[in-house]
């Protein structure tokens, strides 16, 4: 997580596309909660179907808003599974939860992706991800 004014930049990098995007998912979660011990109770799939590597990345984080405003559970993981084959259609992502009154809150429970400034690709050898959050 990086300050940012008004809202939460989140940055993630890890060396396959599945990793850096759990790794942007958490990011934006522990920029407002202590999930520190928390343990999945409950778990939500969901299939992302966007084209490009950039609406894939905000299709997870918007779903783990969505997740929060809707059911009040916070994912504390995620799991991806895509095809190996091309061209990639859809991509499978399992958010494992656990209720967010059940977690401490440290900041401001995020509101919307902001397409903006928004980054996710393959960056000098290593998966990258940028995104600014709407707190």
């Amino acid at each position: 997580m990086v300050p940012h004014p008004a809202d939460v930049a989140v940055e993630a990098w890890a060396d396959s596309r599945e990793g850096c995007l759990a790794e942007a998912m958490r990011g934006l979660v522990e920029s407002f909660a202590d999930i520190e011990g928390a343990r999945p109770d409950d778990s939500v799939t969901f299939v992302v179907t966007e084209e490009s590597d950039e609406e894939v990345l905000v299709a997870v984080l918007q779903e783990v808003i969505y997740q929060i405003e809707m059911f009040g559970r916070l994912p504390v993981d995620m799991s991806i599974d895509e095809p190996t084959e091309f061209p990639v259609e859809r991509v499978e992502a399992r958010l494992a939860t656990v209720p967010l009154e059940t977690v401490e809150r440290i900041g401001a429970v995020p509101k919307a992706v902001v397409t903006h400034n928004l980054r996710f690709g393959w960056v000098d050898g290593i998966w990258r991800a940028q995104a600014v959050v709407d707190v």
